[in-house]
Formats: C-alpha cells, structure tokens, sequence
C-alpha cells in the first residue's frame, strides 16, 4: 500500500536527517530553547528542552489502537499534550513537526473482526475516523504526520531484520522473532525509564520471560499475515511499530517522545532499546514525557477492561470541550486527576469568570465611548506587565499551566472589580480617557492566553457575533428607556415654579415608576443599569 502523500512528503524533509542522525549522539551539538524546562521520565528531573535543529522540534506520540471508541481518560493524555505543543509553539516560537501513530493491526482488532465478520481493515478504519472526529470535537491539533502500521510493514520487517542481522534479535521455530535482551545489555543499557531485575525464567517461545515479541507468526490463515525474509507469515509486535515508523521519518534522534504514564513500561522502554540497538547509539530519546492518569471518583483507574469508561462523544453529549479543557489547564498533566462533579464544575466556574470578564470589558469600551469613568489604568498596566512575565516563567517550568492561569485569573478579578467600581467623571469630550486603553491591554492579553492555549467559546469570535447582536438589542432598550426617564426629569424640571397639572404629575409617576420597575426586572436577569445625570449604561452581573 502506497504511504500517505503527507508523509511521503515528510520523508524527503528528513531523508537527509536520517543521515547526519547516525552519528555518534555525544557528537551531536543541541540546542537548548531558552527558557524552558521539562520534567524527563528518563532523568527524574527537570532539565532545559534540548532539540537538535535549532528552533525546530520533533516529537513522535503514541496513538490509539484503533478497536473501539476513545474514551475521555484517552482524551485527557492528548488535551495535554495538544496544550504543551500549543506553549511550544506560541510561546517558545517553535516549529514543531509532531508524528503520531495509528495501530491498526493488533490481537484485539482481528478478534472484533472475527466477532463482526469483517475485514480487520474495516474494523480500524471505523475506530480511526472516530478517534481522530473525536480529536477534532475537542479542538486538539492534528499531527503534522500520521501513520500507520500497515502502510509501513516493509520498513518494521527491515528494521527487525537488521536487529537480526546484530544478532540482538533470533526467531523461533514458528517463524515468530524476539528481542535479545541478554545479548543487548552486554553493549547498551535495558531498563533506562524503569529499573528492573532481568529474569532467566523459561517462557514457551522466547530465550526468557523479558525478551519481546518483534514479530508474531500468524496463528491462522484468516489472520492479516506478510512473508518475511526469515520466513514464516505473520505480523509486527506492538513495541517495534513504533520504533519503525518514527526511525523512518525522524532517524536516529527524537527531540521528545510522550504517552500516558501506563505506557512508559514495557512499550517505551522497549521502544528506546529497540532504536538504540538499530541505529547504534547509547541514546534514542532526548525528553521523555508521561500523562498521568485521569481516574474517576475514589481514584479508580478508567478502563475498557473494567467497563467503566465514558466514550468522548459521550462525554460532549452532557460537558463542553472547553470546560474539559479547563480543567487540564487548572491541573497538572503529571498528577492523577479524578473526574468528579466536582472538578468539573470548578473547570466551568472558571470559564464563566472568564466570559463574564470579556463581556464586561467589551461593554465597558462601548460605553465609554460615550461615558467617561475612572479607571486605576496604571495599577491595571503595571499588573498586566508583571503577569504577562508570570505566565512566560510558569509556562517555561514543565508546562505549569494551572500556575500560569492562577496569574491571569488574578489579573481578571482585578479589572473586573476596576470596572464595576469605576465613577463616571466630568471630562472634555477631547480629554484623553486612559482607563480605555488599560482596559482594552488587558481584554487583549487574557482572550489571546485561553485562545493560545485552545479555548474558543470564552474569546471565540462565534460567541463574540451573537454578543455583539445581543447587546446591541440591549443596548437599544436601554437608549429608549433612558430617553423615556429624561423626558419625565424633564417635565420635572420645566413645571418647577409653576402648578403642575394632575395630568403631568400622574404621566411622570408613571413614566419614572415604569423606568425603574424595567431597571428591577433587568436587575433580576443579570444586567445592572447604572442611571447617571442624563445617560444610563448597562453591564452583566455575575
């Protein structure tokens, strides 16, 4: 099968990559991005983010395997990573070239093709379109390449065969083939992301219990099967898919390679292993990074085995994309998180503040085009400054998003008290009014954080459309019955000295009363009329 146009297109971008890749890694100058570190799974520690082409970064992360629907805890890893590289490339400049797999050959998706007597092909097209319309319901990023594993059998049985060729890798009598763990420690080291004790214990086809399957011999002719050079029909094992794929576009170096935290053993250390016995090399990897877990209520693990998930689709049925979002944003993508009532309407709490704060500072620029009020602009400047460099500096340490919105949520708070505490002041209609320009950073500032970071309705031009259509309905109501009130102060002020008519009493009572029962009613359904000397203005009360 042909290999998708984009990543034949990829591929002659790195052709020349792979080359230069095999050199010796100590050999290889990086570059640190400035002003960024990241905790590495590897290491245990935080360190700068180091990528081999200057201002350019590569990162391989692991896909679905496509037998059913995504569930919400596998949104949860890729919301966060589609987060980090949204920070990456809005706040760091960085081009990022992100590759993410699809497996769509592996025990599960045969056995469902068996149970619904379809091609196993049908099966994982199904579940992929799924995935990737449920990617794109959440607002997370496609990858700049997507691949998948039976587009790319020559280059697994290429790759198995030059770990055969090293002797790191032997076949069995079924045509299967092993990773030699034995014979790959006496030159590399195995156990990089997770320290473990290597045992000699038989198992039924491998030399022992921890060497891994790099090829399965087919079970049965109705299996997807491929003939290998060794002989022997069958298929890749799910570890060396991977090492393959981003081997063949990326070469002998990753600047960063991520996943959930329950892939990190066996799938990533055997990843790693397998790329560094291919291509050579004591290092594979730069920067690996782990999602933790989002677990439900009582920190019980979300599984399809347990068959307690919530598909994603689901999920939007009853919360929007951006409150799930939110709610990453305020946590940190290397804790547990359970998924409550709890810590969901905390996520929502949050996203009205924000679009509270939006409304009221668009109708406080409107209005004040008209209206003079009082607005502390220098403290609100000098906090928008100080948090502007907040946020760079949390972002910069691992991704701490939840710090860097704790910043800009002060900053909101700030200039909405501001706003709603502001006096009209009798200036010059050519006085200069600062607070506009203040207010107006700020709005600036915040809508351009969330939309950065992948939120659309708080700041989003849809709902700024049907705002701008509701309040200028609002606005018109206000304008008419503010010119209602005036004309009855009016009457007021043309009959004093003179001997009102009961006629003119009784019609401004109830010009006055019918004004401020509409006031009381508005109050009631959340906007606030503020009537000044001969003008009222209007603003959304939370």
């Amino acid at each position: 099968m042909a290999l998708p146009l984009i990543l034949r297109l990829g591929s002659q971008y790195c052709g020349k990559r792979i080359k230069t890749c095999r050199r010796k890694f100590s050999s290889v100058p990086l570059n640190p991005v400035s002003g960024l570190n990241v905790f590495d799974s590897f290491s245990k520690k935080k360190s700068p983010l180091l990528t081999k082409q200057p201002n350019v970064l590569t990162w391989y992360i692991c896909g679905p395997t496509v037998y059913d629907f995504a569930h919400i805890g596998h949104a949860w890893c890729y919301m966060n990573f589609d987060i980090m590289r949204r920070v990456l490339e809005q706040y760091f400049n960085l081009n990022v070239i992100q590759v993410m797999n699809i497996t769509d050959i592996d025990d599960k998706i045969i056995q469902k093709a068996i149970d619904e007597k379809l091609d196993f092909k049908e099966v994982s097209s199904k579940y992929e379109m799924a995935f990737l319309n449920d990617l794109g319901s959440l607002s997370v990023q496609k990858p700049t390449v997507l691949t998948k594993v039976s587009d790319f059998i020559p280059q697994i049985i290429s790759f198995i065969e030059a770990l055969l060729h090293r002797e790191l890798a032997y076949t069995t009598n079924d045509g299967s083939v092993y990773f030699n763990i034995n014979a790959y420690e006496k030159k590399y080291k195995y156990g990089k992301l997770k320290p473990f004790q290597i045992s000699m214990a038989e198992s039924k086809n491998s030399n022992n219990s921890n060497d891994f399957a790099l090829w399965k011999a087919a079970k049965s002719d109705a299996e997807p099967s491929w003939a290998p050079s060794w002989g022997g029909k069958g298929r890749p094992g799910w570890h060396i898919e991977c090492s393959a794929m981003a081997s063949y576009v990326f070469g002998s170096w990753v600047d960063v390679h991520s996943g959930g935290i329950d892939l990190l053993f066996p799938h990533h250390e055997n990843e790693e292993a397998q790329c560094c016995a291919y291509h050579e090399i004591p290092q594979w990897v730069g920067h690996w990074i782990h999602s933790n877990l989002l677990r439900l209520s009582g920190g019980t693990k979300m599984s399809k085995s347990l068959k307690n998930t919530v598909s994603i689709k689901e999920f939007l049925q009853t919360y929007s994309a951006d409150q799930f979002r939110m709610m990453c944003l305020i946590s940190s993508y290397r804790n547990d998180i359970e998924l409550t009532e709890a810590s969901l309407r905390l996520a929502k709490d949050f996203l009205d503040v924000v679009r509270v704060f939006v409304t009221e500072c668009r109708f406080f620029l409107r209005n004040n085009t008209v209206l003079q009020s009082s607005i502390n602009s220098k403290l609100l400047l000098t906090t928008l400054v100080e948090t502007e460099s907040m946020v760079k500096s949390y972002l910069g340490d691992d991704f701490n998003t939840a710090q860097a919105t704790s910043a800009v949520r002060k900053l909101i708070l700030l200039t909405r008290k501001e706003i709603n505490n502001s006096n009209t002041v009798n200036r010059k209609a050519t006085d200069h009014n600062p607070g506009i320009a203040a207010v107006a950073s700020v709005l600036n500032f915040v809508s351009k954080y969330f939309s950065n970071l992948g939120l659309t309705s708080a700041v989003g031009d849809s709902v700024d459309t049907t705002e701008t259509d509701a309040s200028s309905i609002i606005d018109n109501f206000v304008e008419f019955r503010s010119q209602v009130r005036q004309c009855a102060l009016d009457m007021k002020s043309n009959q004093q000295g003179k001997d009102d008519s009961v006629d003119a009493v009784n019609t401004r009572k109830i010009l006055l009363t019918a004004c401020d029962r509409i006031r009381d009613d508005l109050k009631l359904k959340g906007i606030q009329l503020k009537d000044q000397e001969k003008t009222t203005t209007w603003t959304l009360m939370r």
